[in-house]
């Protein structure tokens, strides 16, 4: 029997969102991505403050209300697809993850996930193959069109994942405390753990990874961290900031990042050097998406979203016409535009799915 699509509620304002809890373990009902101790700076001198004025700002969009999940679902917080039929997104309950497949324009769960899976922070796709990951170190493939756990040997909820082929895979976590942060490796048999302590700082999670290639790899983490991989080392990059960094995704030309948690702060990289953009006045930011022509959108808390111009910080706020958190944004090429997100800070979790007008 196939299960049942997910109740929709009528589009409405729902309540404003708290401040983010921190995670605390790899089980705590309550851990949220993202929070660290100290405040998040933006140190002078690669930075500036966000203004949307100038000649070169893009045209906004708008958005529509895809779905409004109720906590049968839970929270949404990764969407990833490589055409039109393969849109998938990812998330659920603490202890209940679910993944939705965009099947003739409705969200339905898959009802093949594996028992006892929980909530699900991350799904990336290469060819015919899946992979996500979410709390409790959890790993599921999708092989054949067969979701399958997988022993990860991470001792800590994951946050994203990312690879360049079906046995190149890298995952990263971590619990956001004392312990360092946690990055795994998937070459085709086993995931084994990848320590990157050496290079990680005062660092205590990942919480995002995504590369060009297999020799040319980001991952992004609490205090600004930002990590580099060149296909032999991984190395950490100088950053004019100390906030926490959630969201990253790049093209030829450039790599974005969206971060803060009391205020936003976008990076972004050009010609080599990483340059801050800080919105004092929003609060933080959890993801970033650059479409095929170079144009950048980033969204986060409170239903934010702002387009950016290609290589430019010229920047319009789009209207989303929700409350909610929006963690990820991903597109399809001359398709779909989806931005995925929910309450996360304490029960009951909710989600939303948001699709972009033409």
């Amino acid at each position: 029997m196939a299960a049942p699509a997910p109740r929709l509620r009528p589009l409405a304002l729902l309540g404003a969102l708290a401040l983010a809890c921190g995670p605390t373990s790899g089980t705590s009902e309550g851990e949220s991505e993202g929070t660290t101790t100290g405040t998040d700076t933006t140190t002078e001198g690669g930075s500036a403050s966000a203004s949307s004025t100038g000649a070169d700002l893009p045209t906004p969009h708008g958005w529509q209300v895809s779905a409004h999940l109720d906590t049968d679902i839970g929270s949404i917080f990764s969407i990833w697809g490589d055409g039109p039929e393969t849109i998938m997104a990812v998330g659920g309950q603490p202890t209940a993850g679910v993944i939705l497949e965009y099947v003739d324009g409705a969200w339905v769960p898959d009802p093949g996930i594996p028992p006892s899976t929980p909530r699900l922070n991350w799904i990336h796709g290469i060819g015919e193959d899946r992979v996500a990951v979410g709390y409790y170190g959890a790993v599921i493939h999708r092989v054949g069109g067969v979701w399958e756990p997988r022993e990860s040997n991470a001792g800590a909820p994951l946050w994203g994942v990312w690879g360049a082929s079906a046995d190149d895979l890298w995952a990263v976590g971590g619990a956001g405390m004392e312990l360092p942060p946690v990055m795994i490796h998937f070459d085709g048999e086993a995931w084994t753990p990848v320590d990157v302590s050496a290079v990680s700082g005062e660092s205590h999670a990942l919480y995002k990874i995504w590369g060009r290639a297999a020799d040319d790899i980001y991952a992004i983490g609490s205090l600004g961290l930002i990590l580099h991989y060149d296909g032999n080392t991984w190395s950490s990059e100088e950053t004019p900031t100390t906030s926490t960094l959630i969201g990253i995704h790049g093209d030829d030309d450039e790599v974005i990042v969206a971060g803060g948690r009391a205020s936003g702060v976008v990076l972004r990289r050009q010609e080599g050097v990483w340059n801050a953009l800080a919105f004092p006045d929003d609060q933080g930011f959890d993801g970033a998406w650059i479409d095929p022509a170079g144009y950048a959108t980033v969204v986060g808390r409170r239903g934010f979203i702002a387009l950016f111009a290609p290589e430019s910080s010229a920047w319009v706020r789009e209207e989303s016409g929700v409350e909610e958190e929006l963690h990820s944004v991903f597109g399809i090429p001359g398709g779909p535009v989806f931005a995925v997100g929910g309450f996360f800070d304490k029960a009951p979790y909710t989600g939303v799915i948001l699709e972009r007008l033409p």
